[in-house]
């Protein structure tokens, strides 16, 4: 009986670890400036994309190539999953988000040639509801360096946000580079929104990934698989206390 009850609690702080492993999604950064244009191989934002990438599979980019300059928001775009397309449709408020190539006060496409623009004091509001995702990623270019805060919302299917600050208030120069995006094998997401908080500051938006739970390399068990483990430890216990 004793080696039942252990075995029953191990069961109950695996799951109560699980559970605790999904309250928030794992989170991928890094940031190079003093750029000249172009992401530094090797560099901070380039080694975080990397590290985002090699954590999922059969993922695809858009890099706005397809997209005629000029070209506003409301965009409608299609992504690769893992048993058909991922929708996504992105909007702006406070501000005009077009299609540009062009590099006019540091921001610069990561890839090719074509990036957004997204204009001053507009936020990119993102909408995954039709197919819901649960990786998300984009490289961001000239970002902060005439102040404000990039802030970056993720909502979940269950109405959970999560909010992060990326870049706070004027903490890099003119002309850099960074990688943010994130990883939740344990919930789906309907909307991501970034925002710069300053009404004076624009940034470049490029090389955007999602992906859903099933293109998650090596993902960890679901909470009910831990759940299951738990009863089937529980059944166990009941047999043996019916032998003795």
């Amino acid at each position: 009986m004793k080696t039942i009850k252990s075995l029953c609690l191990g069961a109950a702080i695996s799951l109560g670890m699980a559970a605790s492993a999904y309250a928030a999604p794992t989170t991928y950064y890094g940031v190079d400036l003093n750029t000249g244009s172009v992401v530094p191989a090797g560099g901070n934002a380039q080694t975080a994309r990397n590290s985002f990438l090699g954590s999922l599979s059969n993922v695809s980019n858009e890099d706005f190539s397809s997209f005629a300059v000029g070209t506003a928001t409301p965009l409608s775009l299609s992504f690769t999953g893992s048993s058909g397309t991922l929708s996504a449709t992105m909007s702006s408020t406070g501000g005009s988000v077009i299609v540009t190539n062009a590099d006019p006060v540091g921001q610069f496409s990561t890839s090719p040639s074509q990036h957004l623009d997204a204009g001053f004091g507009s936020t990119l509001n993102i909408d995954f509801s039709a197919t819901p995702i649960a990786a998300f990623g984009f490289y961001g270019t000239d970002i902060s360096d005439s102040g404000g805060d990039l802030v970056v919302t993720l909502v979940n299917t269950n109405g959970t946000s999560f909010t992060y600050n990326v870049i706070q208030n004027n903490s890099v120069n003119n002309n850099n580079v960074l990688f943010w995006g994130f990883i939740d094998s344990g919930a789906n997401y309907t909307s991501v929104s970034i925002r710069n908080t300053s009404s004076s500051d624009r940034f470049g938006f490029d090389d955007m990934v999602i992906g859903d739970t099933q293109q998650i390399v090596n993902r960890v068990p679901e909470p009910t698989s831990f759940a299951l483990i738990g009863l089937g430890l529980l059944g166990l216990g009941a047999a043996r206390r019916r032998k003795a």
